[in-house]
């Protein structure tokens, strides 16, 4: 309040009547409306459930996720759910869903459900989400995010997963090799940029028409592949940032007609039960992500009890390429 009185100009006890519709106030509509937007724009919570977050416990963590029944969350919520049982916390997951992101979504959940601090992994949007988090002035950690080296994360090293899939891929002979998914969301950008690295490693070409932003979900996959394997030069192998992704991609070579391996490799990220699952198995990249979430909690903990963590910034390190029957030498 004391920060919306500095914006504003008005009066702590004039913006608490203003807050409660105090009927005898006199003050002009315009004055009512700049306290309103001030309170809006420094994410300020008039709620005392809000305000119980800095002077009691609750006891509760809150995680938001894009959406909780993909492969990998399931993985990484399972360990923020061990780091919150064995440090004497419970856990509220709040999905946001493929469309519609609310960027007020983590002050909403501050001010009615009593929590004592924050797990952030947005989706898109990213730049409003993470911009409405820092307002909050709550205990928070972004989880395979990415703000300021200021702001405590837990992040995947995404371009040493890269580099292990696009080596494996040169080593079988591939030399144009296609990059499918976002390219523009936080994730997707280290990943082309590790994607680019790892070419000129390999001393390939990189080639931007075998590149196709096409999100993270098996549509785009499907269509993403249609692209680059529509090319008279196309390409005998594609990276899909995730199984969804390479789902889709497995999708469209069957649809024209063309075998995996064989005729086509695709490799992805996160290697997991789902890897094992598509037709033929899928190699994939290896991550502990059950990590991601287990030492988010842990560095949330200590700033909640108001420590300083031993860093606010832990990069987790692949741990290896699962080679299965979805790539291969280039047939013929």
């Amino acid at each position: 309040m004391a920060d919306v009185a500095r914006v504003t100009g008005v009066s702590p006890g004039a913006i608490s009547r203003i807050l409660n519709n105090d009927p005898t106030l006199n003050v002009r509509e315009g004055t009512k409306e700049t306290v309103r937007r001030a309170i809006a724009e420094l994410g300020y919570i008039p709620n005392p459930q809000a305000r119980g977050l800095r002077l009691a416990r609750s006891g509760s963590l809150a995680m938001i996720v894009p959406e909780i029944n993909s492969p990998a969350f399931v993985a990484i919520i399972q360990g923020a759910q061990r780091a919150a049982y064995e440090l004497g916390y419970s856990m509220l997951i709040g999905g946001i869903g493929p469309e519609g992101e609310d960027p007020n979504l983590a002050a909403r959940i501050l001010s009615s459900n009593r929590v004592d601090g924050l797990l952030i992994s947005t989706g898109k949007q990213e730049a409003r989400q993470l911009a409405a988090v820092q307002q909050l002035r709550a205990p928070a950690v972004l989880v395979n995010r990415y703000l300021n080296e200021r702001f405590p994360h837990v992040v995947l090293d995404d371009e040493a997963g890269v580099a292990l899939a696009i080596r494996h891929l040169a080593e079988l002979g591939h030399e144009r090799i296609g990059f499918l998914g976002s390219t523009r969301r936080f994730l997707g950008t280290r990943r082309l940029a590790g994607f680019k690295h790892a070419i000129a490693q390999c001393g390939l070409r990189f080639d931007k028409r075998f590149v196709v932003n096409c999100g993270y979900d098996r549509e785009g996959g499907e269509a993403g592949a249609r692209t680059v394997l529509a090319l008279a030069d196309r390409p005998t192998a594609v990276f899909a940032t995730n199984h969804l992704v390479a789902a889709g991609a497995l999708r469209a070579a069957q649809e024209l007609g063309l075998s995996v391996p064989d005729a086509l490799s695709v490799a992805s990220f996160y290697d997991g039960p789902v890897a094992d699952l598509l037709t033929p198995a899928m190699t994939a990249v290896a991550y502990p992500l059950d990590q991601l979430g287990y030492e988010a909690v842990r560095m949330l903990v200590r700033l909640i009890a108001g420590e300083a963590p031993a860093t606010i910034s832990v990069t987790i390190q692949p741990t290896g390429l699962v080679i299965r029957q979805s790539t291969g030498t280039i047939s013929g």
